[in-house]
């Protein structure tokens, strides 16, 4: 093997390392909900920032270049979510996502009737469901939370 040929077996082989180092750090990622924040009401669609909240317990930093998810509730699709500005999820550490929410009436009409009832009982249950864009990846996402507050019950009376 000549000098060139393992150089390029070298080189092959620290980017698949790296790679391979992301990944694992990008799966051992924890995920939580903050509560809903700048609410807002306007075009015909509900509009606030879910901060996701982060956990990294590795060792290494995975760099968010955007991602983009679908958001439910009981199954159905209610809206659509997106981080619209890179973000660094730290290492050895946790990182707020501001995601931003929509829920347009198109999204909300074919589910009103449980959001409400989930609302006004002051607790939703909320699946993002999407990819995360970051280093040379995609990492999918698929989290459950539950929202439970008088703020949610407060909400309800919006409607």
């Amino acid at each position: 093997m000549n000098k060139k040929g393992f150089i390029l077996i070298a080189a092959i082989a620290l980017i698949a390392l790296w790679i391979l180092y992301k990944v694992n750090t990008a799966q051992r990622l924890n995920y939580d909900l903050g509560l809903p924040k700048e609410i807002s009401v306007k075009s015909g669609a509900l509009t606030f920032i879910l901060p996701v909240v982060v956990s990294n317990n590795s060792s290494g930093s995975i760099n968010v270049k955007s991602a983009d998810f679908d958001v439910l509730t009981s199954g159905n699709v209610i809206g659509r979510a997106e981080i619209r500005s890179p973000i660094t999820i730290a290492p050895k550490g946790r990182t707020v996502m501001p995601v931003v929410v929509t829920i347009s009436a198109l999204y909300g009409l074919s589910s009103l009737g449980s959001v409400l009832t989930a609302l006004q009982a002051g607790k939703i249950n909320l699946t993002l469901d999407g990819l995360l864009y970051a280093e040379l990846f995609q990492i999918p996402l698929k989290e459950s939370f539950e929202l439970q507050s008088d703020i949610i019950k407060n909400f309800a009376k919006i409607f």
